[in-house]
């Protein structure tokens, strides 16, 4: 077994810290990262033009996409990251409609199972752990309270004014209420960290102690060593940071 041949699949509530985390882990690992939400937000504010969803064009992209990943991989992130807090609420508001369409879930699902068939990927998003990534290795839930979730929402948006943190609130409790019984699946079968009390280095630090036990079974015991050594530095490194930011 090569050192990238699992993937790992990170699921939960929006807020929870999926894409900042997932996005971590994944540069730790030197891994490859995958936001399905972006997926959906980009179908979204391209293919879903008055009210209609252009299948079509969808379907187009997906042979695209699957023939040319590593160009669309960076396309939808930049194209997505142009947008200003009220475009990206409303492209969000725009993707959960969309994501509830059985054809778009399952062009969206074969796209990322199609370009992650030889692992080394860190594929974040709802239904990673059931839907997208049943497979993978290693598979995570993050949560978050609610209040913890909206700042960070809308830290992640810009989102200054009183009328946009609103919007934030009401987007996130209706995702919340969309997702409930999928992240109730999820929990079946992935380890739960709560990440309301964690930084984003003492969460990869968890993470990372789960990949060891996968890598447990792919390395001799002195690569374990080493392995349980990086967790261990990597780990403190973390609680001290928190100690001298906290002081």
């Amino acid at each position: 077994m090569s050192k990238k041949s699992f993937n790992i699949a990170i699921d939960g509530l929006s807020g929870a810290g999926k894409s900042s985390i997932g996005c971590q882990v994944a540069k730790r690992l030197n891994f490859t990262f995958i936001d399905s939400g972006l997926f959906y937000r980009y179908i979204a504010d391209r293919f879903y033009l008055d009210d209609t969803i252009q299948l079509n064009e969808i379907r187009l992209f997906k042979n695209e996409m699957i023939g040319n990943s590593s160009y669309y991989l960076q396309e939808i992130e930049f194209y997505l990251r142009e947008k200003n807090s009220q475009e990206k609420l409303q492209i969000g508001q725009k993707a959960s409609e969309i994501s509830k369409v059985p054809e778009i879930q399952n062009i969206i699902n074969e796209i990322i199972q199609t370009i992650t068939k030889n692992g080394g990927y860190v594929v974040v998003g709802r239904d990673a752990t059931t839907k997208i990534l049943p497979n993978a290795r290693v598979k995570l839930i993050l949560e978050a309270d609610f209040e913890t979730r909206v700042y960070r929402r809308a830290k992640q948006l810009n989102a200054e004014e009183f009328e946009t943190i609103g919007k934030v609130f009401s987007d996130l409790l209706k995702r919340d209420v969309d997702s409930f019984d999928l992240v109730l699946e999820a929990k079946k079968v992935a380890t739960i960290i709560n990440t309301s009390d964690l930084s984003i280095e003492q969460v990869v630090a968890r993470i990372l102690s789960r990949v060891l036990w996968v890598r447990f079974s792919d390395y001799n015991m002195l690569h374990l060593i080493i392995f349980i050594l990086f967790v261990f530095v990597y780990t403190l490194r973390a609680h001290f940071s928190e100690k001298i930011e906290s002081n």
